[in-house]
């Protein structure tokens, strides 16, 4: 026979374990190694190099674009020489699975996919 004190005390445990704090996901290994390739890749003027550790099709301009779309048009629009230079030495932020670096205008969102790490996305931090 269940009673309101029972009630309560198996309702205060289950708000006692949804409060408890929970470990964050643990950080995958091969981001920062990730990182030190993107900022490698960042630093060429090659596009190809950038294209070579970008998931494709990537997200431009509301488009999908494949391998030569994005060398010819994202690559050169995003990596300007100012970015460039700046993800040589942004701190790479955690958010969720994935590592963020942000050079103005731009976030650069890395992270697995399909078992390798790549430049998934970035966002526009305009004013």
């Amino acid at each position: 026979m269940s009673t309101g004190r029972t009630r309560w005390c198996l309702a205060g445990l289950a708000c006692a374990w949804m409060l408890q704090p929970r470990a964050a996901p643990a950080a995958d290994p091969a981001g920062p190694a990730f990182v030190e390739r993107f900022r490698a890749a960042a630093a060429q003027p090659d596009p190809a190099a950038l294209a070579d550790i970008t998931a494709l099709p990537f997200l431009y301009e509301g488009r999908r674009i494949g391998r030569d779309g994005f060398m010819r048009d994202a690559a050169p629009a995003l990596f300007t020489p100012s970015v460039r230079r700046c993800l040589q030495r942004a701190a790479a932020q955690r958010e969720g699975d994935r590592l963020v670096l942000w050079c103005s205008p731009y976030g650069f969102h890395l992270g697995p996919l399909h078992g390798q790490w790549r430049l998934i996305e970035f966002v526009a931090d305009v004013d």
